[in-house]
């Protein structure tokens, strides 16, 4: 059952602003740790190997971007954490990890229904209330660089899911929300 859209946001600490610095600046290309939780041959996974390809491709190798997947570095709830510090300058987290740090804002995302399609969901993140939403973040030392779609969320059980009475007495595990 197709319930919402789930998009995430691209989301790097103010270091990110080196990626348009000068060569003239150091020798030595700038390392980027892009850290995510999830498999490498996840759409997410595959997106952020594609983002790291291109970063070295466009700044002609200024800029080395390494993807660290599958919780290498860091757990779910420990990710945004290391953004904040300074030990990872990139993530690709689930909008539902802002509630907890304040920016409640995004548990919007993780209302059933709210969505039936891409341009919809792109109406809202690429127009004003998704530029609204990411500045929300910069008070908390992020900034949101963009939004990826993250696919449906899809409950499946041992019975046909088509009504919200047929969750009735079931247990579901879900990712962690207060909306959810």
């Amino acid at each position: 059952m197709t319930i919402a859209r789930r998009p995430l946001i691209l989301a790097g600490a103010a270091a990110v602003a080196a990626l348009g610095a000068p060569a003239s600046r150091a020798q030595a290309p700038i390392v980027i740790k892009f850290s995510h939780v999830v498999a490498h041959d996840t759409p997410k996974g595959r997106a952020s190997e594609f983002f790291a390809k291109r970063a070295g491709e466009l700044t002609n190798g200024r800029v080395k971007v390494e993807v660290y997947a599958n919780s290498t570095l860091y757990k779910d709830k420990e990710e945004l954490e290391a953004l904040q510090l300074g030990a990872v300058q990139l993530l690709a987290p689930s909008l539902a990890k802002f509630g907890p740090i304040g920016v409640k804002e995004f548990e919007a995302f993780d209302l059933p229904f709210i969505f039936d399609n891409y341009a919809e969901l792109h109406k809202v993140t690429a127009g004003p209330i998704g530029k609204q939403l990411l500045a929300k973040l910069e008070p908390k030392g992020i900034r949101g660089l963009a939004y990826w779609d993250n696919g449906f969320k899809d409950m499946s059980a041992n019975r046909p899911l088509k009504m919200p009475a047929d969750y009735k007495g079931l247990k579901m595990r879900i990712q962690s929300s207060k909306v959810l």
